[in-house]
């Protein structure tokens, strides 16, 4: 689910840094795409750009590959401005994939405390 390979070697294995990533993720995650599911609802396509953009690049930092590539779709539809018909069902699948992921961030993080 995640890959925590990258972060390990860029932090040079500090594990307060990992672990305090990891607690941004599970603080940051819950509450954007609360945030971009507003805006998916209100068709705010540059505020569901914004919040794309983040969590494909948080998802990317914590090795969450397919929510990075989830994101980065939703991304790509509304900044080549394609029919985005299918943005809704993209980011319901991504909240489930991302649900998934917390629990392995939350189960990763009791090797770091």
């Amino acid at each position: 689910m995640i890959n925590l390979d990258n972060l390990k070697n860029i932090s040079r294995h500090n594990s307060a840094f990992i672990r305090e990533i990891l607690e941004v993720y599970l603080t940051n995650t819950p509450q954007d795409l609360e945030k971009m599911g507003q805006a998916v609802d209100q068709e705010d396509w540059q505020i569901v750009r914004y919040f794309a953009h983040k969590l494909k690049s948080s998802s990317f930092t914590i090795g969450f590959d397919k929510g990075h590539r989830q994101f980065q779709e939703i991304e790509h539809i509304i900044k080549n401005d394609q029919d985005k018909e299918e943005v809704p069902a993209l980011f319901n699948e991504a909240v489930v994939s991302c649900d998934e992921c917390i629990k392995a961030v939350k189960i990763e993080l009791t090797k770091y405390i």
